[in-house]
């Protein structure tokens, strides 16, 4: 989560927004050096998922701008890098911030099914805990059974 305030001695807030062709969604451009974007920690190349708590997903890079706009000394960007963005959408995360009074980890997706969300409230420990039980069994990995037992299986292949 990126809070950025507007300074006095700055115009705006010091990056650019842009959209990358055949990827959805907005994305950062350049970050002006020396800039509250960039003291914020907002970096070139992070996908925006919401602006002042909106998911703006299925908006355009003018639907965008006018809700960073909109408020006009300061906004809210949830963001997430490119190596955070690809590691997520290739576990079926989808990342959006919950409100406290959120009852449940799961957003509906266009189709209406509901996607796995990741929870930003949830410490570091339950998030590990909840990716853990999401992995798939791995028969490879699986120590219980002895080596006599393993050679026994393939004996009656």
């Amino acid at each position: 989560m990126c809070h950025i305030f507007k300074w006095d001695t700055f115009e705006g807030y010091g990056f650019n927004l842009h959209a990358e062709k055949g990827k959805p969604g907005q994305y950062v451009g350049k970050v002006d050096p020396g800039s509250p974007a960039q003291a914020a920690g907002l970096r070139e190349g992070d996908r925006i998922v919401e602006v002042n708590g909106v998911n703006i997903a299925n908006e355009n890079h003018k639907q965008v701008v006018q809700r960073i706009r909109a408020s006009p000394d300061e906004t809210r960007l949830l963001v997430i890098d490119p190596e955070g963005d690809a590691y997520f959408k290739s576990h079926n995360v989808v990342v959006a911030l919950l409100n406290d009074t959120a009852s449940e980890n799961s957003l509906q997706d266009e189709d209406g099914k509901e996607r796995n969300a990741l929870n930003l409230n949830m410490t570091a420990k339950e998030l590990r805990a909840q990716l853990a039980a999401r992995k798939k069994y791995d028969p490879k990995k699986d120590h219980s059974i002895d080596f006599k037992k393993k050679y026994d299986i393939v004996q009656k292949l």
